[in-house]
């Protein structure tokens, strides 16, 4: 007796094949509905500092770009080698992503056993950027850059300015070399949120780090100088060093590994979001990004080149 066989329509067959063959290859297919859940957004600094701002300024309208709640959590140390470490081993899903600063992912991925190397995260997209700011606290006997340097010759290795970890430290020695001056560098760990009380208690003479807290923190502190040879409108009077190159530039990364159409997807909720928040990164000293996914690699790419 010959048993005779049901065959499958062949749309519905295609169909069954196309899904089973969607499973048994780990997933692209899933960024049809991605995102079906929250996402965990990782800023690897302390609350109140610049990757902080960044992050609220946008959770709101990656919310509604991506119709998910973003979580924000804290993974602080290490000049942000602890939150970088933590996004490296990630599932690479998309519901993890994380706030990158550079230079800092790149100084601090020099560091012994860090665990991870900035070039093969999946990058988003930057945001923003700002210049590099050496500012002292509102009651500071220095008003000026001149007494500064004519200060810290007379008192070598006197007078103590802080910056972020290493990355702080190295855009601190370049400025300090260019004044022809010796300080006394204050590492700090966990961000600027950490520095700025620092400035207001007058526990260290100096501080360095983006333009962008010098504007945010006006009313706690005095801009002696910035780098670059562009002025500042939102911190008029303040002179420039133009052979100071230092810039700091913010953006969105997730982990390696992250399927190429969902780092896309983020990265249109990410340009969705960034228009909505123009004016107030203009306002806090800050100039717009906006990128494509390869913008955002060639970006890093030369990062990585240049450092």
């Amino acid at each position: 007796m010959t048993r005779k066989r049901k065959y499958l329509p062949g749309g519905i067959l295609a169909a069954v094949a196309g899904a089973f063959m969607a499973i048994t290859a780990g997933g692209s297919a899933s960024a049809g509905s991605f995102p079906e859940h929250d996402i965990t957004f990782i800023v690897p600094y302390s609350p109140g500092g610049g990757s902080d701002q960044q992050a609220r300024r946008l959770q709101a309208g990656l919310k509604e770009a991506l119709g998910v709640d973003i979580r924000i959590i804290y993974k602080t140390g290490g000049g942000g080698a602890i939150g970088f470490s933590e996004l490296y081993r990630s599932k690479p899903d998309g519901y993890t992503i994380s706030n990158v600063v550079v230079p800092n992912i790149i100084v601090t991925a020099k560091g012994k056993d860090v665990g991870y190397k900035p070039e093969e995260f999946a990058y988003i997209g930057m945001t923003a950027q700002a210049l590099g700011a050496l500012m002292v606290p509102k009651n500071s006997q220095f008003k000026s850059l001149e007494e500064f340097v004519a200060y810290a010759k007379a008192n070598p290795g006197k007078v103590t300015v802080a910056g972020v970890g290493s990355t702080g430290g190295t855009n601190t020695a370049k400025l300090m070399k260019l004044l022809g001056i010796e300080i006394s560098y204050v590492p700090v760990s966990g961000g600027v949120g950490k520095m700025i009380p620092m400035l207001a208690g007058n526990h260290v003479d100096a501080g360095v780090t983006s333009s962008s807290h010098a504007v945010r923190h006006s009313a706690i502190v005095n801009t002696l100088v910035i780098a670059g040879d562009s002025p500042s409108e939102m911190l008029p009077g303040a002179p420039n060093e133009p052979g100071w190159t230092y810039t700091t530039t913010w953006g969105i990364m997730a982990p390696p590994g992250t399927p190429d159409d969902i780092v896309a997807i983020l990265n249109d909720a990410l340009n969705k979001a960034t228009p909505r928040v123009r004016e107030v990164v203009i306002k806090n000293g800050l100039t717009p990004m906006s990128q494509t996914v390869s913008e955002a690699k060639q970006f890093i790419a030369d990062a990585i080149a240049q450092n």
